[in-house]
């Protein structure tokens, strides 16, 4: 009965959020998500029900939209409670014979997103949409359908600009296999987790991670064949993992690889095929990592770029190298259209519910301006080819080292495992899912953003 109180009073306030009467001039947004005036257009709808079964009535919305986006106000039930006793809440949406599901995280209470882009597109104006809600519930009211009209063009040049080897795999396998497209990772992923420590010797932490970093650039070179693209468009630029951040506060400076004294890129590049990327000796510094992204531009001339969000992304490799890429674009000068993802939000938990469902907007950190949002549709074998990419990756899958030391009678064998990946972040539950979803900016608008991301780090570097 306290739930059911404690909820009553929460509704009064999601209404608050959802609401727009006829004569509002502004839709009702969840908040911190801003968008451009030429990016979308919205619409009133009426969501209707209580407890776990609600709807909306389809409205006229014209076919000049790809992406759309229902602003609706949620409770989890585990939100007032203990989350492990809770179901993971979700909505299963159904229009005729489509349906699907979205999950949401354990703690949500406020005003979020509901992806309704995969709806059949002849769906007709008064068809009646359902939503049944499990391990949650639903604010009603008259609530926003935000419809974004600006799919990008897919049919030229894409580049997919992945931080680490997987990242492209985790964001944009399906936007890769079904383009023209280059998909080049900008560090060896020589750090993180010490996945392969068991079969080196104590003391040999430098060997460990330069043997990971080759192991994972080799995977990023290859592994995008099976989304077919061939090597010859899969590069590594063999910067160092973790050490973005640290370059680009010292623009000039040589920085070393996290765990030795090495400073050559060049020990990573070497098992580049690709002609993008030389595969001499260079030094890692800033002002080459933009020199070299300057360089692809000009070589791939892309017309659609995939990066990670700086201000959604949580992991700072991440973030620079979207800011590398944004210094390199302002030598480039030309028009092009940004496809930004995040694969680090709340703490590595979303997208939220298992493989093959939904993905929707992230809560944000903050306040988020988009030009617009564009959810890529994925089909079950494509999924199936999305995983077999993950799996593939060696840092996603558990290290076979014990299974080598078992065949070698090593009395390292007998020892505890290190565990792996757990269910809540394994990125073979957060990958392969129904749809891929991009925050879509132009120059000018992700240039702003990237103002806005960089004020205080400039203020640390002193401009």
């Amino acid at each position: 009965m306290m739930l059911r109180l404690a909820g009553t009073t929460l509704f009064v306030v999601l209404l608050a959020l959802v609401r727009v009467s006829a004569q509002q001039a502004t839709p009702a947004v969840p908040p911190d998500y801003t968008f451009t005036a030429t990016g979308s257009r919205w619409l009133p709808v009426a969501l209707s029900g209580d407890g776990t079964r609600f709807e909306l009535t389809w409205p006229e919305t014209g076919d000049d939209w790809d992406t759309a986006l229902l602003s609706i106000g949620v409770a989890a039930a585990s939100a007032a409670g203990d989350e492990s006793s809770s179901p993971a809440p979700c909505l299963v949406v159904t229009a005729g014979p489509y349906t699907d599901r979205q999950y949401f995280s354990p703690r949500d209470v406020g005003a979020r997103w509901l992806n309704l882009s995969h709806l059949p597109r002849d769906l007709a104006p008064g068809t009646r949409v359902s939503i049944e809600a499990h391990g949650m519930t639903l604010g009603t009211g008259t609530t926003t359908l935000r419809l974004f009209a600006r799919r990008p063009a897919l049919d030229g040049p894409v580049l997919v600009l992945a931080p680490h080897p997987d990242d492209a795999e985790i964001a944009a396998f399906a936007l890769y296999a079904t383009t023209n497209a280059t998909v080049v990772t900008v560090t060896s992923g020589n750090a993180g987790a010490p996945t392969y420590e068991a079969v080196f010797d104590d003391g040999q932490e430098a060997g460990q991670y330069r043997f990971k970093g080759r192991i994972r650039t080799i995977d990023s070179i290859t592994v995008p064949l099976q989304g077919g693209v061939p090597p010859e468009r899969a590069a590594n630029l063999g910067y160092f993992d973790a050490r973005l951040a640290a370059m680009y506060q010292q623009p000039t400076s040589v920085i070393p690889e996290m765990y030795g004294p090495n400073t050559d890129i060049g020990v990573y590049r070497r098992y580049n095929v690709s002609p993008l990327v030389g595969r001499g000796s260079r030094e890692s510094t800033w002002t080459n990592l933009v020199d070299d992204l300057y360089e692809l531009l000009r070589r791939v001339r892309p017309e659609v770029i995939a990066a990670p969000h700086p201000q959604l992304d949580t992991h700072l490799d991440h973030q620079f190298t979207t800011v590398a890429l944004v210094e390199a674009l302002e030598r480039w000068n030309r028009d092009v259209t940004l496809l930004l993802y995040t694969n680090h939000a709340d703490s590595n938990r979303y997208p939220y519910g298992p493989a093959g469902t939904l993905v929707s907007l992230p809560p944000p950190p903050g306040p988020v301006e988009l030009d617009g949002v564009f959810s890529l549709p994925v089909d079950r074998d494509l999924q199936r080819d999305k995983l077999f990419a993950l799996e593939s990756m060696h840092d996603l899958r558990f290290s076979p080292t014990r299974q080598y030391q078992l065949a070698l009678g090593d009395g390292r064998a007998i020892a505890p495992e290190k565990e792996g990946p757990g269910p809540d972040i394994t990125y073979l539950r957060r990958g392969p899912r129904s749809n891929e979803l991009f925050f879509v900016y132009d120059r000018a608008s992700v240039t702003r953003m990237m103002d806005a991301f960089l004020a205080p780090w400039r203020a640390r570097r002193g401009g």
